[in-house]
């Protein structure tokens, strides 16, 4: 007769092996958190948060992971990125609560972690102005679009135009369009799966430009059209649209979403 009580796992086992990952997952947080303090030394002038670096480490992590789930994955290092960046330097949210607050919070926290320090706004532009004061102020505020039109002070002559759209959230889930974006005044960079952010009077130019585009907000002669893929700022592209239509300006770029099941 066979013995069916061999087969199954002895639980004082399982949890003597849980604990021995539980503290070489603390030791190698540790020697993570060292080199970060590190990190800010070696920087030299450039800025803390690089959202794009940020999305590609998080996208590949993702990818590589093949039996955990990407949003796992992604709230795991937005906890680490987060103590990380809390040790190199004075990094700020301003963060509007303008419509679902509690929605707003729970979306920074799986962005962002929670080890930033956090002000919260009542108004989206408190917190734009808030964010612009700071070398390192990020506002997270309502995507562009709708009633949301505070976007339209980051193009060509606006009163923000230093400042750029970085990210969106939420970072994980399949949407179109995000909820809220991240806003501060550090450089456009690609992440490697884009979508670009283009304000201008005549949205004919970008079509004839032979760019992936869709209206996704208009307030008065500015459009905002998202760019299927990464259009540099300063890139030859960016040029020849600007020669037929001067007030054209990429206002920001993000990473898409990782895609969950």
């Amino acid at each position: 007769m066979t013995d069916k009580t061999s087969n199954i796992p002895d639980i004082n086992q399982l949890r003597q092996d849980i604990d021995r990952v539980d503290n070489l997952l603390l030791d190698l947080i540790a020697k993570r958190l060292e080199l970060a303090g590190q990190v800010r030394k070696a920087k030299s002038g450039v800025r803390l948060w690089r959202p794009s670096r940020e999305h590609s480490l998080v996208h590949d992590l993702a990818t590589a992971a093949d039996n955990t789930p990407p949003e796992l994955v992604a709230r795991i290092w937005a906890e680490l990125m987060s103590a990380s960046l809390a040790l190199q330097g004075p990094m700020r949210l301003h963060i509007s609560l303008e419509g679902d607050a509690l929605q707003s919070w729970s979306m920074v926290r799986d962005r962002f972690g929670a080890a930033l320090p956090t002000i919260s706004y009542p108004t989206t532009s408190a917190a734009l102005a808030a964010a612009y004061a700071e070398e390192e102020g990020v506002a997270v505020i309502p995507a562009p679009g709708g009633m949301q039109r505070w976007w339209t002070s980051l193009t060509s002559g606006g009163a923000l135009e230093d400042m750029n759209i970085l990210a969106a959230l939420p970072r994980a889930g399949a949407t179109d369009w995000p909820v809220a974006v991240a806003v501060a005044t550090a450089d456009i960079l690609p992440s490697g799966d884009d979508v670009t952010l283009l304000a201008l009077s005549h949205p004919q130019v970008a079509l004839d430009a032979g760019l992936d585009v869709r209206l996704r907000a208009e307030t008065g002669d500015h459009k905002l059209l998202s760019v299927d893929g990464f259009v540099d700022p300063d890139g030859p592209e960016m040029m020849n649209i600007k020669e037929s239509c001067p007030d054209a300006k990429v206002i920001g770029s993000w990473a898409r979403p990782l895609v969950t099941e």
